[in-house]
């Protein structure tokens, strides 16, 4: 599938030009991070960041034309998706809304378990707190009683 023939001219057009600038802004403008020590007979972890910097020294590393291109064919590929999803048959559409609304249920109920467990731990933690005052409390009030009880006895034996 072409993408001049699913756009107008004027549309691909700047979506080309718009794809080579904005990577060569990407390009001029990502600075280069150190290289990531692994080791020894290892090859380094790639990561977001290493795609990232991977794409940037080969777009680095293109003539203008092979830029042209690359952008061309990523465009290309985009604007197939978009008009792809864009002609799905009716009863296709329906069963992609069905979709989205089980996965926003699923996803209800995920954020409700996760509060459900944040509410738990810190319903148990105030619950530990609270035996822990409670033991405090009684302790304290052990310690007076008995000390009561200690100096009441000891004015007892004074008197006798």
């Amino acid at each position: 599938m072409k993408q001049k023939n699913l756009l107008p001219k004027r549309v691909s057009d700047y979506i080309q030009e718009m794809g080579v600038r904005a990577l060569d802004h990407l390009a001029s403008h990502l600075d280069s991070p150190p290289p990531a020590v692994a080791p020894e007979g290892e090859p380094a972890p790639l990561g977001p960041a290493g795609a990232t910097q991977t794409l940037v020294d080969h777009w680095k590393g293109m003539s203008p034309s092979d830029k042209e291109q690359f952008v061309g064919r990523v465009s290309g590929s985009v604007v197939e998706v978009i008009v792809a999803s864009a002609t799905l048959p009716a009863g296709l559409k329906k069963t992609v809304k069905k979709a989205k609304r089980v996965l926003r249920k699923r996803a209800k109920e995920v954020r409700k378990a996760a509060a459900k467990v944040k509410a738990a731990k810190t319903k148990t933690a105030s619950a530990k707190t609270a035996k822990t005052k409670a033991a405090r409390t009684k302790t304290a009030k052990t310690k007076t009683t008995k000390a009561k009880r200690g100096s009441a006895g000891s004015k007892r034996k004074k008197e006798s």
